[in-house]
């Protein structure tokens, strides 16, 4: 699929099409990766709620606790 550049205001992007089923007010991270720009879903903060994490280390099994029991 092909998209063209377009002059958005003071900015340059793109419109996605509708067969991508695109979503007003979707956040993306934006990658260049040598002349690739690679789009991702943009993700919240992995511990902002603390309760997502009670039991966590407790869930662990002991060959995986070495990198949580590790020194700085």
């Amino acid at each position: 699929m092909k998209i063209t550049m377009r002059k958005i205001g003071g900015s340059v992007g793109f419109i996605f099409p509708r067969e991508l089923e695109p979503e007003v007010g979707q956040q993306f991270t934006v990658v260049k990766i040598g002349d690739a720009l690679c789009l991702t879903p943009a993700k919240g903060d992995l511990f902002a709620n603390t309760s997502d994490w009670v039991g966590f280390r407790e869930s662990l099994l002991p060959e995986d606790k070495v990198w949580d029991e590790a020194e700085d």
